[in-house]
């Protein structure tokens, strides 16, 4: 993967953006480049408390994201599921 800003950029809103359609009440999260996938740390407020999650997303899924609805929603599947694993209500 080549990274360029454009490229972190566009990694940054496409998490930002599924973050958000998840509809987490408050959440942090940072995107790290390595090799061809993006290490994802995510923390958030669940019921039982934060949480610290980090995930590696292919950069070819995250891009996917972007435009093809049924990755997106697979995608987002991933997230809830690792995201409220430890005890969300």
């Amino acid at each position: 993967m080549q990274l360029t800003e454009k490229h972190l950029t566009e990694a940054k809103e496409t998490v930002r953006d599924l973050l958000e359609q998840l509809g987490l009440a408050e959440y942090l999260f940072e995107v790290e480049p390595h090799a061809d996938q993006w290490h994802v740390r995510v923390e958030c407020a669940l019921n039982s408390g934060w949480q610290s999650s980090v995930l590696s997303i292919d950069d070819s899924t995250l891009r996917a994201c972007r435009t093809d609805r049924f990755v997106r929603d697979q995608m987002l599947g991933m997230l809830r599921k690792r995201l409220t694993a430890h005890g969300a209500g």
